[in-house]
Parts: C-alpha cells; structure tokens; sequence
C-alpha cells in the first residue's frame, strides 16, 4: 500500500511540476507568435497523443521530464514562409524570455500553492524568544528570554514564520518596533535595532543575526518503542524507559539525547534510565545508519504536548499572496545556500535525493494530508525551477548564460563553441543523475 502511495504521489508531483514548467515555454513562445511542433510530458514510449491547432499533445511512459519543442532550423527544413515563426529566428530577448518562462512558471505555482496554504490555515509555533546572545541585536534592543512577540510595525504576528515574514517586509527600516508580551504577562513596547545591511545579509538565519534563539516545545527523554534486534534491543532497554544520563553526562530532553548519541558514535555507551521508581544502567554500540549512530529507539511523544505552543493561523487572500512570495523568496535563498555548500565541498552530495528519494517524501506527505503534500510539491516546484536555472548548458540556465553572453559580445556564440558546452552540460547532467541515484539505492540497501 506505502508503495503504491508513493509511486501515485510521485507521478502527480513530477506531473505537475514538470507540467506547469513546459506550460511556461509554451505559453511565452506561443504569445511570440514561435509556431510549437509537440508539447510532451514524459520521455519514451507515446502512451497518449492528441493535435491541437499546430501541436502535437503527448505523455509518454517514462513520467522524468518533458520537452517544448518548436520550429528551429537548426533541428530542420524550414519552409521559407514559415522562417519568421522559427526559434532561431527569433531576437536574443524573446528567445532568453521563453528559456526563462519555464523556471518562473516554477516559482509562480509555488507562490499559488503556498497563497491557497494561508489561505486555508497553517498550523505554526508561537515567536517565544528561547537564548538571547549577551551583546546581540536582540539583547540591546532589550528582549529577553520567554518573551512572546506580539507585533512587528504594528503587523499582527501569531508564529515564528510570520515573524521572518514581517522582518522581510520591513525593507530599508533602521527602527523596527516591536510589542512584546513578558514571561511575567507584562506587555511592553521596544525597537530592534538594525544595521544598514542587515536585511541584506540575513538570508535565512534571520533570528541567528538578530542574536537570539526561538524557544521550542521539548520532548522529554522517554521511549516510546524499541526496535527489534537494535543496539537498544539487545541491551534490554524498554518501552517508557525514561533517559537520566549518557557517560555520566545528564540528559534534558529527546533532542540532547540524539545529540549526546552522536557525539559518541565510535565508543561504547554507558545508560542510565529510570524505569517505574527504580534506576537501571545498560552499556551497548551504537550502530551507525547512513553516517549517523543510531541506537534504535523512538521518542514518546504525549498527545497534547504541542496543545500550548501550535495556533492555527488563516490569512485574506493579499495578505496570503505577500506571505506565499517572501516564502518562496526564502526557499530559493535555502536551495542557493545549499548549492554552494555542495559546490564548496562544506555539505555533503548524498543529501542528493533521486526519483526514489522524491517518491519517499512524496508517499510520506501524501499520507501526512493534502496540506503537508501541497508544501512538498511547492518544495520541488521550486527545486526544479532553480536546479534549471544554473548556468550548466543543456539545462535552461545553460541557454540563459549563453544569451547572455550575446547580448554582452553583440553577436551569437559561435556554433562549435555551443556544443561543445551542450555536451559538457550532458556529462555535468548524467553525473548528478548518478549521484542522486547511488544515494538513493544506498539509502534502500544500507
């Protein structure tokens, strides 16, 4: 059943995406009067083929992709009347501006997607300032610990992403008034107080710059289920078994116990748990998952422990429509932030997710509810639209640098030049390829 859910989940996803990017080529191309031959979603075998005025309409068995393509005579014979309605043909603007329509048809059904989320409600945790870092924005601005954020410039904010939000929006503002309700319930009014470039290098650590920390429900260090024939399973611990300390090192919550699980990956570890009114001691080897030890053990999660942090927030449509575009701006920054780790050698490339890897999250969140999958699918809208955008020839960006450099020089790039950047881009392309598909056998295998 959790198969077939993630296969139909990712043929919808993959479907839509790649839909909505090839409707965007085509619909720029079209409005240029750019005569288009076939619009195909899939590759391979024709399973459906329909005409419509000029185009040929087909899906095809292989749901990877999808092509626009239009009359070029550098792919054919172009009848001399209909030389004016060739690609090729077309000035360097129009060109670039239907290369760059598929991309920002992307981001658009991300913003769509995410506008109809607010609309509908999503669920969020209170602006409760956690640490504030002594000397940061935040503490000379006078915020302190367990404080709830109330309003920023006199805008309404109810969760921690309406926060980032309402910073974003305070563009070019030295001054940003905040109201502010205290851990004692005491309300009060203050300024943060903002560099120059503040906004400007915030990217998405936005509370990180500021100086402090939002402070998060925690779990407590209590088991809830113990794997089969796990480290945990061998060792005798237990279901409800609560975690006292790690090494003699004291346990606070589930998160430090993960944490305190990973810092001793390579050495035996000593547990001590207290179990009903007694305390027990247990010694086992971590196992270690995809570079990460792990004991074999899940947290107990109590039904209402989130009950005093969540709100339910609903946005009107315009208010929506702003929050949908500053997430969308954000999500772009996290995808470029990670892109240059991994070019920089600072994050590593199996975290790469293939068509298995998709199809995973795609089942998992189709199961979580259509909001949780309507997130995902705006996630890889926007994945898609940049991963196309870099400049690597036979990729959208490839084209778009390529213009680029023809507006720059005045004159097209020369036709050998072009293919012998269109085939390094194919090798660029098939090494990815490889490397997001041996992540994603490794994760089944391993």
């Amino acid at each position: 059943m959790d198969f077939t859910i993630a296969l139909l989940s990712f043929i919808v996803t993959i479907g839509v995406v790649v839909t909505v990017h090839e409707l965007g080529h085509y619909y720029v191309a079209k409005k240029f009067k750019i005569k288009v031959l076939r619009f195909s979603i899939g590759f391979g075998k024709i399973i459906k083929t329909w005409k419509q005025g000029e185009t040929d309409f087909t899906l095809c068995a292989i749901p990877l992709g999808g092509f626009v393509k239009m009359l070029d005579e550098n792919e054919t014979d172009v009848d001399k009347s209909e030389k004016h309605r060739a690609f090729n043909n077309q000035n360097v603007y129009k060109r670039l501006a239907v290369v760059i329509a598929g991309p920002i048809a992307n981001f658009i059904l991300a913003i769509i997607i995410f506008t109809i989320i607010y609309i509908s409600g999503v669920n969020g945790i209170k602006p409760i300032v956690g640490m504030v870092n002594p000397g940061g924005i935040a503490d000379i601005s006078g915020l302190n610990n367990g404080d709830q954020l109330l309003s920023i410039n006199g805008n309404k904010v109810q969760t921690i992403s309406e926060f980032s939000i309402q910073i974003f929006r305070s563009q070019k503002t030295d001054k940003i008034p905040l109201e502010v309700l205290s851990l004692d319930n005491n309300f009060y009014n203050l300024e943060l107080q903002l560099p120059d470039d503040f906004l400007s290098n915030t990217s998405n650590d936005i509370e990180k710059n500021l100086g402090f920390n939002f402070s998060m429900p925690t779990l407590e260090a209590v088991i809830d289920e113990v794997i089969d024939d796990s480290p945990a399973s061998l060792a005798g611990l237990e279901a409800y078994d609560k975690i006292i300390n790690i090494n003699g090192e004291v346990v606070t919550s589930w998160s430090d116990f993960v944490d305190k699980i990973k810092n001793n990956s390579n050495k035996p570890i000593l547990l001590q748990i207290e179990r009903g009114e007694s305390l027990f001691s247990f010694s086992l080897m971590p196992n270690i998952k995809n570079g990460t030890a792990k004991i074999g053990v899940k947290v107990y999660v109590p039904n209402n422990y989130l009950d005093e942090w969540v709100v339910i927030v609903k946005k009107n449509p315009i208010d929506a429509f702003v929050s949908a575009n500053v997430m969308t701006y954000q999500l772009v920054l996290l995808n470029l932030k990670m892109i240059a780790k991994m070019m920089s050698g600072d994050a590593p490339l199996n975290q790469l997710s293939g068509p298995v890897g998709i199809a995973d999250y795609a089942g998992k969140t189709a199961q979580a509810g259509v909001i949780a999958f309507l997130s995902f699918l705006a996630l890889i809208s926007i994945g898609i639209g940049l991963l196309n955008l870099l400049p690597i020839p036979s990729l959208d960006g490839g084209h778009v640098l390529i213009y680029l450099i023809e507006i720059a020089k005045g004159s097209p790039v020369n036709k050998s030049i072009q293919q012998i950047l269109f085939r390094t881009g194919l090798l660029v392309i098939l090494s990815l390829i490889s490397v997001a598909l041996y992540n994603d056998i490794s994760k089944l295998l391993f």
